[in-house]
């Protein structure tokens, strides 16, 4: 009994250890313009885009690992300024944005440059269509192009610790369990 209690406790922790905030993404920066005239904007994200959700937690498949990669947009962004005599100019400046994702993929071809390739193609056409649909940025966001990071296994730093699975507790408490039994 002892035996099959520390076998299904290895498995447990092990398969925590395999979890992923698949296809899931946080905005880690969102503003305009560059150097002393660069203007943050990330006041008006809301914070549940700024971090990863429970809700996004996948167990990968067999033979995939949980790859975390960058994401970064810059788009021209039309800005509206009035000056003392309420006089309207209008200038375009370089938005800036930026997102950290996951996704579960196969080992062997998630660094491969098609893969990269590929997934920045899919980011950078959500991109457009998101802010083509929203009515405060459609006529002022423009030329949206997504630049992607090279995928990096995450390992154990991938999914935070209160949103992980309750598996590996479990398999922990069995463990424990067990033990006091043979005491």
């Amino acid at each position: 009994m002892l035996k099959i209690t520390i076998i299904l406790c290895a498995l447990s922790a092990a398969a925590a250890a395999e979890q992923c905030y698949n296809g899931g993404w946080k905005i880690t920066a969102f503003g305009t313009g560059t150097g002393d005239n660069a203007k943050s904007s990330m006041s008006i994200i809301p914070a549940a885009d700024k971090d990863f959700k429970k809700a996004d937690v996948q167990k990968c498949k067999d033979k995939e690992l949980c790859f975390q990669y960058t994401v970064t947009g810059t788009a021209d962004v039309k800005e509206t300024e009035k000056d003392k005599d309420g006089k309207e100019t209008t200038k375009t400046v370089k938005g800036d944005m930026s997102f950290v994702t996951q996704a579960c993929m196969a080992e062997a071809t998630a660094t491969d440059k098609d893969i990269e390739t590929s997934i920045c193609t899919l980011w950078q056409a959500g991109l457009t269509a998101d802010f083509a649909k929203q009515a405060e940025f459609k006529d002022t966001v423009s030329n949206i192009k997504a630049t992607c990071g090279k995928p990096a296994k995450c390992g154990d730093a991938c999914v935070a610790k209160a949103h992980r699975s309750s598996a590996a507790t479990l398999g922990l408490g069995a463990l424990l369990l067990a033990l006091l039994r043979l005491f």
